[in-house]
């Protein structure tokens, strides 16, 4: 069993988006170490139940680290002097964050399809007819308030995917320059994974020769505009599945071309046919 601190030290990791993992003891030459737990977090940190000796620490977290690192959960054998231990790391990963502003009916079906692909899905919008759980019963969170002061403090990190769907393209641009002026003060490594935006190509055009002069230092590759795959969406659910889509290929590093042009022609293709005999 966990203790109350350690759980509430867990729940508490987990609910702020920080990745943490839970050690335990599951074969030790002393039978009262069986069962130990400890939590690891980015910096290799343990937070023990009990006392453990640092030369144990390290040991554990040089064995762990490189699996923790990749979000693996993994049992490892360790050999001490006294003989070995076996340790159980189980990962909690940060989910990515689907941040989505506007509450109108295209950003419903995203919410539904990001929620389905594992996102935590939180929806943002001024107004409190739309902001609510009637329209969005799956997402994590559906928050009333402004744009400008959301995007003020929202935590931002290479977890974090924002679409940008308000109901006036002004609301738009005003959320995506608050955020590049906070992306401007975090290395790369550290700013959004991904910001789409809708809007036609003109209306795009200018606004980011606007942004240009305004954000010269910014790369704008983490910027997605207009949003979503080119599959020929119409519909509401049709825009959601290309947005849901580009995402999944940014978030997964993968081209979005269909699998079949991986492969050669079916006409190319050979087929031994056997014949039993």
């Amino acid at each position: 069993m966990i203790n109350n601190r350690l759980y509430n030290d867990l729940t508490k990791a987990v609910k702020n988006y920080q990745k943490v993992a839970l050690v335990t003891v599951t074969m030790h030459p002393d039978s009262k170490q069986l069962g130990r737990k400890w939590l690891m977090n980015e910096s290799g940190l343990l937070e023990d139940e009990k006392d453990v000796s640092p030369e144990m620490k390290k040991t554990i977290v040089s064995k762990l680290l490189p699996y923790f690192r990749r979000d693996i959960s993994k049992t490892v054998q360790i050999e001490f002097a006294e003989g070995v231990v076996e340790c159980y790391m189980e990962m909690f990963p940060v989910p990515p964050r689907l941040i989505v502003a506007g509450a109108g009916h295209v950003s419903e079906p995203v919410a539904e399809i990001g929620k389905m692909a594992g996102f935590h899905v939180t929806v943002i919008d001024d107004r409190a007819e739309f902001a609510n759980r009637d329209r969005f019963p799956t997402a994590d969170e559906v928050i009333c308030t402004s744009y400008l002061q959301f995007f003020r403090t929202i935590p931002l990190g290479p977890e974090t995917f924002i679409v940008l769907l308000t109901r006036g393209h002004q609301f738009d641009v005003v959320s995506l320059q608050e955020l590049l002026r906070r992306e401007q003060e975090l290395s790369e490594g550290k700013r959004t994974a991904y910001i789409g935006m809708i809007g036609s190509r003109r209306r795009i055009s200018g606004v980011f020769e606007q942004l240009k002069e305004e954000f010269s230092d910014h790369h704008f590759s983490n910027i997605y505009s207009p949003v979503g795959l080119d599959i020929g969406g119409h519909t509401p659910a049709e825009i959601a599945v290309s947005i849901i889509a580009e995402m999944l290929k940014v978030k997964n590093g993968k081209s979005g071309v269909s699998l079949k042009e991986q492969m050669p022609s079916y006409s190319k293709l050979k087929f031994r046919e056997r014949v039993s005999k």
